[in-house]
């Protein structure tokens, strides 16, 4: 029985770089894929552009990754650099979750260098409260989230620790074709993002014996395990 997978980020960018390669394999296995960015990234406008045309820009390369991997974009219309907890952002979000019945939701890591991809980790951790919990009253039922997860960004690293690793081996390419149609994969002055995630899928991959490897970290306590033997 198919899935439907959920993927949040902060901007157009995060969910498609730190958790694609897992979503081309989840597409590849027949589940629905749905990416959701809180914002644009519109704000990282490259010289020549102005900010409402790199942000139109962006949102139809986010469709145009998408559409490679079947699944579906949707990119809310927050300002970049003004994306904050609130509960109306996060009753947005939970709703979404509701609408595609997600099965299960990435997103960021709690700790990160940019205040929007905090915010956006405590946006989605309030939404998968409020999406899955029945006795919370929303037009739509509730969504029945078995698994949640954050991903692995080179942003998001104080206190992250890799906890879920997926062999991505026969996804990478497909993975790679589309993230090309971002404008920051390849393009970006500040930081070579695809050349990063390329490297870091094959160093993640070397720690478990295959080509090519995402990780995904959790909280302390989901990762109580009980054990009645050995």
């Amino acid at each position: 029985m198919s899935k439907t997978i959920m993927a949040v980020g902060a901007h157009t960018g995060d969910a498609q770089l730190t958790c694609g390669m897992l979503l081309a394999k989840h597409a590849m296995n027949g589940d629905k894929i749905v990416i959701v960015d809180l914002t644009a990234g519109e704000r990282g406008t490259p010289a020549g552009w102005t900010v409402n045309d790199f942000r139109a820009y962006n949102v139809e390369c986010a469709a145009k990754f998408a559409k490679k991997l079947g699944g579906e974009s949707i990119v809310l219309d927050t300002p970049d650099g003004e994306l904050y907890d609130t509960k109306e952002e996060e009753l947005r979000l939970a709703d979404l979750m509701r609408q595609y019945q997600a099965d299960a939701v990435l997103y960021h890591w709690k700790n990160s260098l940019h205040k929007d991809h905090e915010a956006a980790h405590r946006i989605t951790d309030n939404a998968i409260f409020y999406a899955s919990l029945p006795t919370f009253e929303r037009p739509l039922p509730p969504a029945p989230i078995k698994r949640f997860m954050c991903a692995e960004n080179w942003e998001d690293e104080p206190d992250f620790t890799p906890y879920y690793w997926f062999d991505v081996t026969e996804a990478f390419p497909l993975w790679k074709e589309a993230i090309k149609e971002l404008w920051l994969a390849e393009h970006s002055p500040s930081f070579k993002y695809l050349r990063y995630y390329e490297a870091l899928s094959i160093v993640r991959g070397a720690r478990i014996g295959v080509d090519h490897a995402t990780c995904f970290g959790t909280s302390p306590t989901a990762k109580r395990q009980k054990l009645d033997l050995l």
